[in-house]
C-alpha cells in the first residue's frame, strides 16, 4: 500500500496541517497538530520521512480500548499524532506502514 500526505491550511485557524494517508483506501494514518508557516509543516514531513524507521520517533500510549502513538523528535515535540485504537494490533501494522510507506510518499499540495 503507498500512501501520500497532504498539506492544507484550515481557514478558521490560519495554519498549515498534514495528514498521512493511504493511497488506496484514503485511511487516515497520522495527522499533526497546527503550524504556523507552510515551511514549518513542510518540515514536520520531512521529519516523519526522515525518521519513520527509527523506533524511538514512535512514543506508544495504552489505556483500555485506547491505544495510540505519537511521533516525538528528540527534544520530546509532538511531530504528528496516531489516531485511535481499540487493540494493540491495528496500531502496530499502522506503525509498520508508516515505517515502509512515508519514505516513499507523496507530497500533495491543496493549500
Amino acid at each position: 500500500m503507498m500512501a501520500i500526505f497532504q498539506v492544507f491550511k484550515s481557514s478558521n485557524k490560519n495554519q498549515y496541517y498534514y495528514l498521512l494517508k493511504a493511497t488506496g483506501n484514503s485511511q487516515l494514518i497520522l495527522s499533526c497538530e497546527g503550524f504556523a508557516s507552510k515551511q514549518s509543516c513542510l518540515d514536520g514531513i520531512k521529519f516523519i520521512i526522515t525518521n519513520a524507521a527509527d523506533e524511538h520517533t514512535f512514543v506508544r500510549s495504552d489505556s483500555y480500548l485506547r491505544y495510540t502513538f505519537e511521533a516525538k523528535d528528540s527534544e520530546g515535540n509532538v511531530i504528528a499524532r496516531s489516531e485511535n485504537y481499540t487493540s494493540i494490533g491495528p496500531r502496530e501494522q499502522v506503525m509498520d506502514l508508516i515505517k515502509t510507506d512515508a519514505p516513499l510518499a507523496l507530497i500533495q499540495d491543496l493549500t
